[in-house]
């Protein structure tokens, strides 16, 4: 029996604790270089923004489809927050503050985006670089109308019988601006950290949540209209889907607008446009001015911690969105900073809470979409200055009187739709269960929210007092599993991400990698980020988030168990191909499998 040396295990450990240091100080220094990035001024580089550049052109045909796009896709989300607001305040906040500091966020947004964009054309002297779009991010619109706004109002009408209506409008306000500039001011710390978490997750775990948001509130969500109107958007959608999916044009005539005229033509024939309905909105016409709300923001602060179960959450989403976004664009060919686009996100959501609009801005999905309609640098001008105009004028609601919103949902279909195809074509079919059970989560969020919204909505106009929707409702389901769903739903899109990632590495056999993946959701687990409904420390008996620790820690156990079994050759070695079929990686690596199966092939001739 051989007789073992000390001297070379300590060698060993040695090697072995280098090589980890090694690890952490590679680390460290790349945090640093991208903190230094980040405040370093380049002034060279802004100005590139402003000078002349005959390869990039100023407007393109595509910038109006990109344009009737991206305008709806955030009209669709500004009219469904203003009819719900409606509920609860006066017109005179809703249209008076709120909308105008949309507007001065979406300015904001939109004109930082084509800065970016003109940088990068200049840089690589490309005249295909499409600006990112920006706009109202609609997950967490609806989580602070649910989440902070109503439970604020109706909790101090109860608390004062009523007798003070305009106090609690302004209270259930000012508390929602105070958590939205939280979120834009936690977006702002995240940025420091973009690139390195969109380079240590993978491609396809980053996406899939993308692809899920495509899925279910673009494509899903938006369809519901169009199956509960068949005669005015069944052909819309036809014209929509024939013209970017299948490349036949329309003459010189943008699809978009196409669907446009010919679905609003069909609203007016049926009916669906009422001629009382523009009317009626003409009386809210008039001028607006921006309100300056900072003071409400830091006088409220201290009210904004029983909801940071909803603050934190939508300001971690809103991070993780952008950097998928920022993903999804480079493998359009359109590569932007990570921690600047971050940047752009934060900035807009607490401009947004400085004057008066409690929601948050990010960068939406689906730039390669847009980019494959032909849009540039001018849709995103044009769409924050026709928000300037209808904000300030109060001209939302005759616009979407007037329109037949219900016609131009299908180009939003195809942005959800395409993205989701774009998603497929650089995964891997190994990874495909992967990627269907990474959707499951936020499928799972909408379902919770459409259910919990609607029939809360349709209780608030029944007047029924002392409303709980939990108390009430949802103890009494018993066909399906409605704690499940809520648990399914909590932190969707950190759950897509982490779902995929431990799936992925399971197929590859990648072991200690899905041992991490699973440590890192039983932390997030145990503190409520994801598979909860509510931040916190949950360990009390009626939470489930110690549950979903324990859970995480044996699949942590069981993967190191299949770990050790790999080295010893129990179980097959770890998948070489690279999990991104659009990586510089796997081509790599597919033209070694041919150069070695030709090897093989000669000599067996």
């Amino acid at each position: 029996m051989p007789v073992e040396d000390p001297e070379e295990n300590n060698v060993d450990v040695l090697v072995k604790n280098h090589r980890v240091r090694m690890v952490f100080v590679q680390r460290w220094n790349t945090l640093k270089k991208e903190i230094l990035e980040l405040l370093t001024f380049h002034p060279s580089t802004w100005r590139d923004a402003f000078r002349p550049n005959p390869i990039y052109p100023l407007f393109t045909k595509g910038d109006i489809d990109g344009l009737v796009a991206l305008f709806i896709d955030n009209m669709a989300t500004l009219l469904t927050i203003i009819l719900s607001l409606l509920t609860v305040f006066d017109n005179d906040i809703v249209y008076g503050s709120i909308a105008p500091g949309v507007a001065l966020a979406m300015l904001w947004g939109n004109l930082y985006y084509v800065y970016m964009a003109r940088k990068l054309a200049y840089k690589d002297k490309r005249g295909d670089i499409c600006a990112m779009p920006y706009g109202i991010n609609t997950p967490g619109a609806f989580a602070f109308v649910f989440g902070i706004i109503f439970p604020v109002y109706n909790n101090c009408i109860q608390e004062t019988n009523g007798s003070n209506k305009r106090e609690c409008q302004e209270l259930a306000w000012y508390v929602a601006l105070a958590s939205n500039f939280i979120t834009g001011a936690i977006i702002l710390l995240l940025c420091l950290f973009g690139e390195f978490i969109r380079r240590n997750i993978p491609g396809v775990a980053l996406l899939s949540s993308l692809s899920a948001v495509g899925f279910t509130y673009l494509a899903l969500n938006q369809y519901l209209p169009i199956a509960a109107t068949p005669i005015v958007s069944f052909l819309p959608f036809a014209i929509v889907m024939i013209g970017y999916f299948s490349g036949i044009k329309i003459g010189p005539i943008p699809v978009a607008v196409v669907a446009l005229v010919i679905g609003t033509s069909l609203g007016w024939a049926t009916a669906l446009n009422k001629a009382q309905d523009v009317i009626d909105a003409t009386l809210i016409i008039k001028p607006y001015s921006p309100t300056v709300t900072i003071k409400n923001v830091f006088d409220n602060i201290n009210r904004v911690g029983p909801y940071l179960s909803t603050t934190i959450p939508t300001a971690i989403s809103i991070a993780i969105g952008t950097i998928q976004c920022v993903e999804s664009a480079k493998r359009a060919g359109d590569f932007y900073p990570t921690h600047e686009a971050m940047f752009a996100d934060g900035i807009g959501t607490i401009i947004a809470s400085f004057f008066g609009s409690f929601l948050g801005m990010t960068t939406y999905i689906g730039q390669p979409a847009y980019k494959k309609m032909g849009a540039r640098q001018t849709y995103s001008i044009a769409n924050c200055l026709i928000y300037v105009l209808l904000c300030f004028f109060g001209i939302i609601a005759l616009f979407l009187r007037v329109i037949s919103v219900v016609a131009v949902n299908p180009v939003i279909i195809f942005i959800g739709l395409f993205i989701c195809a774009e998603t497929l074509a650089i995964t891997p079919r190994r990874h495909y269960p992967a990627f269907l059970v990474g959707i499951m989560p936020v499928i799972a969020d909408w379902s919770r929210t459409t259910i919990m919204n609607g029939v809360t909505s349709a209780y608030s106009r029944l007047q029924i007092a002392n409303l709980d929707f939990q108390t009430n409702v949802t103890s009494l389901i018993t066909d399906f599993s409605f704690r499940g769903l809520n648990n399914f739903a909590g932190g969707s899109l950190l759950q897509c991400i982490f779902i995929s990632a431990i799936m992925i590495y399971m197929i590859d056999r990648k072991f200690i990698r899905a041992t991490i993946w699973s440590l890192l959701a039983s932390l997030l687990s145990f503190f409520g980020l994801i598979h909860a409904s509510k931040v916190g420390v949950l360990y009390r008996e009626t939470d489930d988030g110690w549950r979903f620790t324990v859970a995480y820690a044996m699949l942590a156990f069981i993967f190191i168990l299949f770990e050790l079994a790999q080295r010893q050759g129990w179980v097959q070695e770890p998948e070489t191909e690279p999990d991104d079929l659009s990586s510089e990686e796997w081509v790599e690596w597919n033209k070694s499998k041919l150069s070695t199966q030709i090897v093989v092939d000669n000599s067996i001739l």
